[in-house]
């Protein structure tokens, strides 16, 4: 974060994104005038291929895990109808980040909560019409968890991961996740210390265990997610990825 604390000339959006000088990942619509990254999550293909499959209305409620920058909530805002956002970011930094682009893009049915979203699941009886959980699951130490925790709280779940792959299953230490009686091959992904550069936004633990496509479809599954449809899968720098829906009947 900028140590300057003042700013001497009129407001402009810019000063907020500045706040952050560098460490910004989404690209602002141009309409902001704001230069922050080059993600183009604002307008996020992985979020429309997912909202394709359901028929959100003003009764949804929908809780995002991991917004990182906010974008997502201004998406879910500016294309549906969806009664509210509940959000919940764990790294200060990028809370207040999505607190700035909350400013910026004048969003109203947006909440952003600091904290844990496993502790915020675990203590929360909410039910949501739907969940978006994008690049969240690859960071978790025990994603087994997670996705119960998920399964309690909604019927529908947008994903986008890195998934265990050829590099992972070969390279990296293999591990059994457990929950109960279900159990699921995952990989572990040993962050080496870069949890503590002031440009990580990764999970909050200083390793994270990768699911195999395999395993995540049946995990999916134990949980009662009944339809699972996959959209893209590819291979980007850290290698699989894949972006799919999974809903309960």
């Amino acid at each position: 974060m900028i140590e300057d604390k003042f700013v001497a000339s009129a407001p402009t959006n810019q000063h907020g994104v500045d706040c952050f000088p560098g460490l910004w990942y989404s690209k602002f619509p141009d309409a902001y005038e704001a230069q922050g990254g080059d993600c183009l999550v604002f307008d996020d293909s992985r979020l429309e291929w997912g909202m394709q499959h359901f028929e959100p209305t003003n009764q949804w409620d929908v809780l995002e895990l991991g917004p990182l920058e906010g974008a997502h909530g201004y998406y879910m805002e500016k294309n549906t109808p969806v009664r509210s956002i509940t959000a919940v970011e764990a790294n200060r930094h990028c809370w207040v980040k999505c607190l700035i682009t909350k400013e910026i893009t004048d969003l109203r049915r947006t909440r952003f909560l600091l904290g844990n979203f496993v502790e915020f699941l675990k203590g929360s009886t909410k039910q949501y019409e739907l969940c978006l959980a994008i690049g969240v699951l690859y960071h978790m130490k025990d994603p087994l968890e997670l996705l119960r925790l998920i399964s309690r709280a909604t019927d529908r779940v947008i994903f986008w991961t890195q998934l265990a792959g050829e590099k992972q299953i070969a390279e990296w230490q293999p591990v059994e996740v457990q929950d109960g009686v279900f159990k699921a091959q995952g990989y572990v992904n040993d962050y080496a210390g870069g949890e503590a550069l002031g440009s990580y936004i990764g999970g909050i633990e200083n390793y994270a265990v990768w699911l195999t496509r395999e395993s995540l479809v049946a995990a999916l599954g134990h949980y009662g997610f009944t339809h699972i449809t996959f959209g893209h899968e590819g291979e980007n720098q850290f290698g699989k990825e894949a972006t799919l829906v999974a809903y309960k009947d």
